[in-house]
């Protein structure tokens, strides 16, 4: 037995000896002969010029380390400066014990002072894609493709890295810079714990979290991501799995993003990517999440859910980039949105329109000129279904409100269109074809039983109108801006109310003896309303214009000129009851244009000779008219029913018993008997109607 222990002894002293002496070798040895090998095999690796100008320097201990100054990188032949990457300082410190076995483990690497350039050339080809020689001779085997397994690095340390990535193919260059960047893993089967600080135009980004191990990374499997973002003043967080990491392909990551002020991080945002300006948005909290996904040349967001103010939006969408443009497809829905939570009017946006209506460019029209943005129809294609409970806009509250729409190389489509509004139901469906020069347009849209006595009240407070009204509007047209569509303009509009409720009070204007026609419950009766367009060729002609109650009836006439944007409209007031006849005998003429109409009295109803009335208007104006008009008032009342006519769409025609009073059909109107002036009457109606 001591004899044996002797042996061993002797063993271990000739094993410590041994070690010594291995140590005192390697202290003795200079690596610096060594610096060209290892160029030489990166460059074999990479087909680029690896440069080592400080010493190499090993420190021996149970965790040996080596340690160089001053490496360079080469760049691609075709870069922009001569170095892809340089660093002032690195560091690698092993594992001694398990080197015994064959296994290397770095337990740690530090680099300092990283400069690294990521460019592409002008065809888009990046300086990170190595041109490699490869082996020609076909019987000749690799004998590095059993190795064995790549190094294990327990904890990587990079301090002051600064990083440019030039883009060839655009010209833009964005800069970056990480203080920290630590990433750490107890083994390579174990996931790996990162910790990054980035700073990118001043704005700084932390990132935290854990990534799955580098065993997962080398044989591309199924890569665990579960990371905290803290960027723009905005949390994200990621969590999710990348099946093939090495290609960034196989993305399935659930997201969220929240902040407190959408529209400071926009603007950070868009400082960021270096774009100036931008859309105002408001300053509201936010909160969005969903699932990213990806697939054969698209992406997609399954279970969005976004959160602004008080509004939500949610649902599913993708885009497809396999065609010549993007592919995008969506259905979404709300409970509530508010547009008011989602645009804002910027006080620089305010200016400028205000200085554009005051500007020498107006030209006094309504309808632009400028050509439509017919280019962004083609920008897409796209099918997006919306579906939304509650809709508010500008005061507008829509609900069950329904919208497909459709574009397809320039076409665009909205069928179907539906909202619920004012209790009324609203349907319609648009086509815009903006696939040539000229835009063509078609639009129909009908409203059913649309509640006005509602909004009235919604604004004014109060139920002084009460009523419901039909729309139909079927208009079509070809043009390359607005001006020139309405130019063109054809079909018809029609808006019509039965059984309905108005009180005088609602009419500022109605005072003086105006109010008589309105007094008694059946005077406030609204029997109809009708307003019917035929347009042809730009030019909307009156079918019929009646408004009826059950004391007066005003039945209008005329034309709207769209490709001039001139009014030529007239109004004729009759009274149901012939004690009441003077205060409606005075008609109303609209004239002017559309952006400066002018409203008056029909001169042709005064009783004033052509020269007084010259006279009148030379010195005094409206107000010395007023004075001087002697109202041609009629003892008899006309009771034509002009509300079954309109609705029938009959032309108004005056019955035959208003006729025998004095009145002969003219078209839409009838004229009208002239008696003894009644000066008081009709100069206080259009005092009443058009002020001093």
């Amino acid at each position: 037995m001591s004899r044996m222990i002797k042996i061993i002894g002797g063993i271990g002293i000739l094993l410590i000896a041994l070690l010594v002496a291995a140590v005192a070798m390697l202290k003795s040895m200079d690596f610096n002969e060594y610096r060209e090998l290892i160029a030489e095999k990166a460059k074999e690796a990479t087909g680029r010029d690896l440069t080592i100008a400080g010493d190499l320097e090993l420190n021996i201990s149970l965790s040996p380390s080596i340690s160089v100054d001053g490496v360079t990188f080469g760049n691609a032949k075709w870069g922009s400066d001569a170095q892809m990457l340089s660093m002032d300082t690195f560091a690698a410190e092993v594992a001694l014990l398990p080197l015994i076995s064959g296994d290397i483990q770095v337990k740690r690497v530090v680099l300092k002072g990283v400069k690294v350039l990521l460019e592409t050339n002008s065809d888009g080809k990046p300086n990170w894609e190595f041109d490699i020689a490869q082996m020609e001779n076909e019987g000749e085997a690799s004998s590095s493709s059993d190795g064995g397994s790549l190094p294990v690095v327990h904890t990587l340390q990079i301090r002051d890295v600064s990083l440019v990535y030039k883009d060839g193919v655009t010209g833009d260059t964005q800069n970056l810079s990480l203080p920290v960047f630590d990433l750490s893993a107890s083994s390579s089967s174990s996931p790996m714990q990162l910790a990054l600080e980035a700073m990118i135009n001043n704005e700084i980004i932390k990132i935290s979290g854990n990534l799955g191990s580098t065993d997962v990374l080398s044989s591309n499997k199924m890569f665990p991501v579960k990371l905290d973002v803290a960027a723009l003043g905005a949390s994200i967080n990621l969590d999710g799995t990348i099946s093939s990491p090495r290609e960034g392909k196989g993305v399935n990551m659930g997201f969220s993003v929240t902040g407190d002020d959408f529209a400071a991080i926009a603007d950070r945002g868009m400082m960021l990517a270096g774009i100036e300006g931008g859309a105002p948005l408001p300053a509201k909290a936010f909160s969005i999440a969903g699932a990213l996904r990806d697939g054969d040349n698209t992406y997609s967001v399954d279970g969005l859910r976004l959160k602004i103010g008080g509004s939500d939006l949610g649902g599913n969408l993708s885009i497809n980039l396999s065609g010549s443009v993007p592919g995008i497809n969506a259905d979404l829905s709300s409970e509530k949105f508010d547009l008011a939570d989602v645009t804002v009017q910027s006080e620089g946006q305010a200016a400028q329109s205000d200085a554009a209506a005051t500007s020498g460019t107006d030209d006094g029209r309504v309808f632009p000129n400028d050509p439509l943005p017919l280019d962004g129809l083609k920008a897409a294609n796209a099918e997006i279904n919306f579906s939304g409970k509650t809709i508010l806009a500008q005061g507008i509250e829509l609900t069950d409100v329904n919208v497909s729409l459709a574009l397809n190389n320039g076409r665009l489509s909205v069928s179907p269109l539906e909202a619920t509004f004012a209790d009324g139901r609203i349907g319609g469906d648009i086509n815009l074809d903006g696939s040539n020069k000229t835009a063509k347009l078609d639009l129909k849209v009908t409203a059913s039983q649309i509640d006005y006595g509602k909004i009235y009240k919604a604004n004014a407070g109060d139920e002084m109108i009460k009523g419901k009204a039909d729309l139909d509007i079927n208009l079509n047209g070809a043009g390359a801006s607005v001006r020139s569509l309405m130019a063109g303009l054809n079909g018809k509009l029609r808006v019509k109310t039965e059984n309905g409720y108005i009180d005088s009070g609602a009419l500022t204007f109605v005072t003086g003896p105006l109010v008589a026609l309105f007094e008694g419950e059946d005077a406030k009766t609204l029997r109809c309303a009708v307003v019917d367009f035929d347009i042809v060729k730009g030019m909307a002609n009156s079918k019929a214009t009646v408004f009826e109650t059950g004391g007066l009836s005003i039945v209008g006439e005329g034309k709207v000129d769209l490709r001039d944007e001139k009014l030529d409209l007239h109004f004729d007031p009759r009274a149901k009851n012939a004690s009441l006849a003077s205060a409606a005998e005075i008609g109303i003429v609209v004239t002017g244009t559309m952006k400066e109409p002018s409203i008056g009295p029909d001169m042709g109803d005064v009783a004033m000779g052509a020269a007084s009335l010259a006279a009148g208007v030379a010195t005094g104006g409206l107000s010395t008219i007023v004075g001087m008009v002697v109202g041609a008032a009629s003892d008899a009342a006309d009771n034509t029913d002009y509300c079954a006519l309109a609705l029938a769409g009959k032309p108004l025609k005056a019955d035959e018993q208003a006729s025998s009073s004095g009145s002969t059909d003219s078209g839409a109107t009838t004229e009208k008997k002239t008696e003894e002036p009644e000066t008081n009457a009709i100069g206080g109606v259009l005092n009443n109607l058009f002020g001093n």
